[in-house]
């Protein structure tokens, strides 16, 4: 036999060995695992991104409404306001009128009750309907006292 059989002899021994075919087999099952273990940790940092994403959607939407309570506080139109609430200030020529405290609640109380008492007046009476046809006789020949 020459050298060059003999070579491939060997190598067709060496590829129907058991041992050949079980360290195949181990090299599969490792490469396997390896590529399954870097595919969960890829869709781990994508769902990681995803997340850090809409944290970003979200604080930026703060901020923008950070932003317009900025503006809305330096307006001139609420600085005013906020120094006749809580300075009591007044614009020249302006007249301030001070009621006190009690009064304006009684005020309030009384006119809620005044509200409740023609509510219950009105539901009260009964309901008469007026005929379509004398409406449309109103609408037309009646004169309104808004023109």
């Amino acid at each position: 036999m020459t050298q060059q059989a003999h070579h491939k002899n060997f190598i067709r021994k060496l590829l129907g060995s058991k041992i050949f075919l079980f360290l195949v087999a181990l090299a599969l099952i490792w490469l396997t695992l390896g590529v399954g273990r870097e595919s969960y940790r890829k869709y781990q940092i994508t769902k990681e991104i995803n997340a850090l994403r809409t944290e970003i959607s979200k604080l930026e939407g703060d901020n923008q409404r950070l932003d317009n309570l900025i503006k809305y506080f330096q307006d001139p139109s609420y600085l005013e306001k906020e120094a006749r609430i809580k300075l009591n200030l007044k614009k020249p020529g302006e007249k301030v009128v001070v009621a006190p405290e009690g009064s304006l609640a009684q005020a309030e109380q009384s006119v809620s009750e005044k509200t409740e008492e023609i509510q219950s007046f009105l539901s009260s009476q009964p309901r008469v309907e007026t005929a379509n046809w004398w409406k449309w006789w109103e609408y037309f020949f009646q004169s309104s006292p808004n023109l």
